[in-house]
């Protein structure tokens, strides 16, 4: 996970969890109990307040002891709120990079003579291309309309 995911929310969600799981010393006992891990309630208390870098691991283990899953239960929902790409859009994307890599090695290949990235892109291009095009025509034949 990125720090992008590491809000003010989230630690505030991490030190509840780490009261409803019976504290600092509680749950660093638990912990050692459960994984092995040392750890002091400093670093918890240096997690919750931003101090320290979000533990993720730490985070979900606190959530097994205290039998509540609310920074689990906030990634599913951002999982399940997430568009969806279906199959074709996925091969449309492809196709759209790969077929944009193509007029960049035509130019690499006027400026210098190099076939080079031209041989590279170029089947790259049509490969993708070839692959979404049968895509939409299996599509098109799956709801009739071909």
């Amino acid at each position: 996970m990125c720090e992008t995911y590491e809000t003010p929310a989230l630690r505030k969600t991490f030190a509840s969890l780490v009261k409803k799981a019976g504290g600092g010393p509680s749950v660093c006992m638990a912990i050692k109990e459960t994984t092995g891990r040392s750890l002091a309630p400093g670093t918890l208390s240096k997690i919750a307040d931003g101090s320290m870098r979000f533990d993720w691991q730490l985070a979900f283990q606190i959530e097994d002891i205290a039998e509540q899953f609310p920074i689990t239960g906030r990634l599913k929902t951002r999982v399940d709120t997430s568009p969806v790409q279906s199959d074709l859009q996925r091969l449309a994307y492809t196709a759209l990079k790969e077929i944009g890599e193509v007029p960049a090695a035509v130019c690499s290949w006027v400026a210098t003579g190099d076939l080079g990235a031209l041989e590279k892109e170029g089947p790259e291009g049509l490969a993708a291309l070839e692959a979404f095009l049968q895509a939409v025509r299996e599509a098109k034949q799956g709801e009739g309309q071909l």
